[in-house]
């Protein structure tokens, strides 16, 4: 399990990473993470929603595949993007 301060630097990378490359729509940004020296490495970004994306959103109670359509359209996300908290567990 990660701390709070490794979960927070992997957001944030993925966050700067998609700010940097302009990315503005639901995606996937995966790391690999190595628990024996607590470090992270990009792995890769997966520019459409995941198979999975149902337990992210049974976990934040936020419908990805609607805040998609409203990003696409161009329409600002429905809740601030950085205070998505995880309020449940899920298992798919």
């Amino acid at each position: 399990m990660l701390s709070r301060e490794q979960e927070d630097g992997i957001k944030d990378a993925a966050a700067r990473l998609c700010r940097e490359a302009g990315y503005r729509n639901a995606g996937t940004v995966e790391f690999l993470y190595a628990p024996q020296t607590s470090e992270f490495a990009f792995m890769e970004v997966n520019a459409r929603l995941q198979v999975e994306h149902p337990v992210t959103e049974v976990t934040t109670g936020f419908d990805l595949l609607k805040e998609q359509i409203r990003v696409a359209a161009g329409e600002p996300l429905s809740f601030p993007a950085g205070e998505i908290k995880h309020r449940r567990h899920a298992i798919e």
